[in-house]
């Protein structure tokens, strides 16, 4: 007998299951997930309110470059991006509606590198006004740390989005990281985005310091400058790029190192937060969210979703709601499915 109700309720769940997924499948219609499937990435980041603003925000910075020459070197490659290095172009408006990773991650979405590079200036601004405050030492360089900023993932335009899978894919061109070896030892994965825009600065004659402020961001400059055998870390950095621009090496002076680039390297050294924490829970909701729907988590389709949503909720917003709701990942999964929905809130007009 017992056996028998257990096996009803288990009939009875089963049941339940399937239309409860149904009944939830049915809340984000097939029109609008087709809606949803059809945007661009480049539609997706211009037509988010939020990715616009951050974007709109982060020109402020740049244009508040006070070094003319920086400044106009800064706009020339985000608004018409070009490696001179390697003789590539990329599409006009490819920064604004670039990821900043090449997978599930951080700021993985269209506008993504926009907003990763905003965050980051605007933490190594609050570090260089704390200096201040505490120690009357009110000097900083902001023009080298905005465009340090800016520029150190510019390589990034050309992580370029397939329209049939949703994912990204780096080009043949890149080059190879240094060494041939990945993942052995610490640095030598930096060898692809980071070596075109070093060599890319060295090239249009940008000043030493900026050139080593952008490396720095990757590069800590005192634990990071050389590896004992001189084929890794900042300076190694700078002479493959210099390799790559037909240019003179470049090489850290011990004794004039700037402490921009302390502000620099940590505010990208948030990276373990960013990528393995904020960022992929985040597309981990998502697709999760994608399954409730019926769709494969996996899929093309739960891709576009994934990036549908995180373009319109911050990745480290969804964090904040699932650690101050106690780690309930319910509630960061009623606010993607809810903007699947219905993103009105989140929309403003494309340019």
């Amino acid at each position: 007998m017992r056996f028998k109700y257990l096996l009803l309720n288990f009939g009875a769940f089963v049941l339940f299951g399937a239309a409860g997924a149904a009944a939830l499948a049915q809340e984000v219609p097939e029109k609008r997930l087709a809606e949803i499937y059809a945007m661009s990435p480049e539609r997706l980041a211009d037509t988010s309110a939020w990715i616009r603003s951050r974007s709109e925000r982060l020109m402020m910075h740049i244009n508040s470059i006070k070094d003319a020459k920086i400044r106009a070197l800064v706009l020339d490659m985000v608004n018409n991006p070009r490696s001179t290095v390697f003789n590539q172009g990329a599409e006009k408006n490819a920064f604004w509606f670039s990821p900043a990773a090449g997978g599930p991650g951080h700021h993985f979405y269209p506008g993504g590198l926009a907003v990763h590079a905003l965050e980051n200036i605007e933490v190594s601004l609050g570090w260089a006004d704390s200096i201040a405050r505490v120690h009357g030492a009110d000097n900083a360089n902001r023009d080298i740390i905005i465009a340090a900023l800016v520029l150190h993932d510019w390589a990034k335009v050309w992580y370029l989005w397939d329209a049939a899978t949703g994912t990204i894919k780096r080009p043949d061109w890149f080059p190879a990281y240094w060494g041939g070896e990945q993942g052995i030892a610490k640095w030598r994965w930096m060898g692809g985005h980071g070596a075109i825009v070093y060599a890319e600065l060295m090239k249009r004659g940008a000043p030493t310091d900026l050139v080593i402020a952008t490396a720095a961001a990757h590069f800590d400059p005192f634990w990071d400058v050389d590896r004992a055998d001189g084929k890794e870390g900042l300076n190694a950095a700078l002479a493959e790029a210099a390799k790559l621009a037909g240019m003179p090496a470049i090489k850290v002076d011990p004794a004039k190192r700037m402490a921009e680039w302390w502000m620099i390297v940590y505010s990208d050294g948030s990276w373990s937060y960013s990528h393995y924490i904020a960022g992929q829970f985040a597309h981990n909701w998502a697709r999760e969210v994608a399954k409730d729907l019926g769709i494969d988590p996996k899929s093309p389709q739960a891709n576009k979703l994934a990036s549908f949503a995180l373009s319109r909720l911050s990745d480290f917003k969804l964090y904040s709601q699932y650690q101050a709701a106690g780690y309930d990942a319910s509630v960061p999964k009623k606010a993607i499915l809810a903007v699947l929905k219905d993103s009105a809130a989140q929309e403003v007009r494309g340019r």
